[in-house]
């Protein structure tokens, strides 16, 4: 069957459950301020002689009954728009729920063999606000040691309002949006803001800085410069106070900063295709002048730009963050994309690893802890296929991943260093 075949009969299948849920026990945009770090605080340690219940029991939990080994998925399938014959469209719009579900499949058929089985609640979450509301009661979810999703950010607020376990947690499995902007205590975001990315590079830039060095801040003033530069000095000199650093807002103002004594250490705040261009072809004109040393560092967005076309790209060491960190010569994700295709018939997305390492991470983490997973969230890290997990806890709003890989460009694509 193709690819498309596939999809299409999996649609089917959860179309068939969406009054209900589809069951299975398994055995196979940023707000300027202060970075989240501020208040993160330590979670208590579990009390490692605490007796922990037997797989699929029923807890209490604050007060409410909650089943150890349920976890309910909430994905914006959409399957309430489609009319009749399944379309092209239809997939399309269900693709990124597909994708999620299917890794997070498969990440549960993998810690099976481990012993730790689940009762996975699929539910489709419609990308509807008004419904996602009505989810938080829901008796599939209510009763639920975790719940993964919804997705999309005014969703996660709607749920998560009427949710009243706080004491069981909300997963975000995709959405970059700052934690703080949800006031959510028990709410996961897996996904690293572009806060944290500039605080990540920011460090990683006064580390690199020598005596004789210059750090320039290029501030194109477009909408990326304003998010992802606000503290991003003040960042570096808290990282290093030594560091001399200055912000720039045009080519002719950065080409007047260089020094000759050090290198020049360049910050592109803007992924913007024309913008960039223009930097690398003034860099490459300085290059040529003996005595200047570049060393350039950028925005993640700068991820999905082709530098091809730009000889110096080697020696300039282009240097980002990321928390795509897929390695595909890799054997755990050789792996996986064999298992992948010969279960879907398609490769798998960016979506479908981060279902499989979310699924590995909490399901091991609940398998190890019962309801006490929530009290080992800061203190058990992981390394998975596509992400890293290092989260730090805020008291009003939730656990927030902290963990990015730093990338630098080399022979036409991007490494993790």
């Amino acid at each position: 069957m193709s690819g498309n075949k596939i999809w299409v009969a999996a649609l089917v299948a959860l179309c068939l459950a969406s009054c209900t849920t589809k069951k299975s026990t398994v055995l196979r945009s940023p707000s300027s301020g202060q970075g989240e770090q501020q208040t993160a605080v330590t979670k208590p340690a579990v009390d490692k002689d605490k007796t922990i219940a037997k797989v699929g029991d029923i807890q209490d939990v604050n007060g409410h009954a909650v089943k150890n080994n349920r976890i309910a998925l909430l994905l914006p399938f959409e399957l309430s728009g489609i009319a009749g014959t399944i379309t092209k469209e239809d997939v399309e719009r269900s693709s990124l729920a597909l994708d999620f579900y299917q890794g997070f499949q498969l990440g549960l058929d993998k810690i099976a063999k481990e012993g730790a089985l689940f009762d996975l609640q699929v539910i489709d979450s419609r990308d509807n606000v008004a419904y996602n509301a009505t989810l938080g009661t829901s008796v599939n979810v209510k009763d639920a040691v975790l719940v993964v999703g919804p997705v999309y950010p005014r969703e996660i607020k709607s749920f998560g309002q009427t949710f009243a376990n706080k004491n069981v947690l909300q997963v975000s499995p995709l959405a970059a949006t700052m934690a703080s902007e949800f006031s959510l205590p028990n709410l996961v975001s897996i996904t690293p803001s572009i806060r944290t990315h500039a605080e990540t590079l920011a460090k990683y830039v006064a580390d690199q800085y020598y005596i004789g060095d210059q750090i320039l801040v290029y501030d194109a003033g477009d909408d990326e410069s304003k998010q992802f530069l606000v503290n991003f000095v003040s960042e570096i000199s808290k990282a290093n106070a030594q560091a001399k650093v200055k912000t720039v807002y045009n080519l002719a103002e950065l080409d007047n900063s260089l020094v000759l004594t050090g290198s020049n250490h360049i910050v592109s705040g803007t992924a913007n295709r024309n913008l960039v261009k223009a930097l690398l072809d003034n860099m490459d004109e300085r290059f040529l002048n003996p005595g200047n040393q570049f060393k350039l560092y950028g925005h993640p967005n700068m991820a999905k730009l082709s530098f091809e076309n730009f000889e110096n790209m080697d020696f300039y060491g282009l240097t980002i963050t990321s928390s795509n960190l897929v390695n595909e010569s890799d054997s755990d994700t050789r792996k996986f994309i064999g298992n992948y295709k010969s279960a879907y018939k398609v490769d798998p997305s960016e979506f479908s690893y981060k279902g499989y390492d979310a699924a590995l991470y909490f399901g091991r983490l609940i398998h190890k802890y019962g309801v006490d997973y929530v009290s080992r969230m800061t203190q058990d890290k992981f390394s998975g296929l596509n992400s890293d997990y290092k989260f730090e806890f805020y008291p009003k709003w939730g656990y927030a991943n902290r963990a990015l890989g730093i990338m630098v460009y080399h022979n036409k694509k991007f490494e993790r260093k």
